[in-house]
Formats: structure tokens, sequence, C-alpha cells
């Protein structure tokens, strides 16, 4: 298991820019890279506060924290904290 600091650093910009822009920061979340076979990766995002957790698919053709981004837009995680 890889956390977030451990992602490549596009990722890991991509990730906190998303969360800034949906007032949250990155501390907000635990992020990791859990390993689903050879070639798939999936990336566990877990809101402790609220314990809301989701799994994106990672991979050369997939970008996990647009679907995240996504996520905070709809209230998947609930509010930003005040």
């Amino acid at each position: 298991m890889t956390t977030l600091a451990a992602f490549p650093t596009a990722e890991r910009e991509a990730f906190t820019n998303a969360c800034r822009r949906h007032g949250f920061i990155a501390a907000d979340f635990s992020v990791c890279d859990v390993a689903a076979g050879e070639q798939d990766r999936l990336v566990s995002v877990l809101r402790p506060e609220t314990g809301v957790l989701m799994q994106y698919a990672a991979g050369s053709r997939n970008s996990w924290s647009t679907k995240f981004e996504h996520d905070l837009a709809i209230g998947f995680f609930g509010d930003a904290p005040e």
C-alpha cells in the first residue's frame, strides 16, 4: 500500500487542487494506492471525519483525481469544514 506522499507529483497536485477548489485540504482525507492486480491500481480515498470511503480506478487512461473531484462537487464526501 502506497500513501499519497509517494504518488507521482502530478497526481498529488491534481488531488490537492481538487480539494482546494471545493473548500477542503488534502489532510481532510486519507489516500492510498491499493494494488488490484499486476497492471491495475485502485486509489482509496477516505474522509475519516465522515467515514465515507471511495475507490477509484487509476491507470494510464484513468484520471482518478477527476472522478474524485466530481464526487466532491456532488457532496459525496460531505460538506467542507468551516
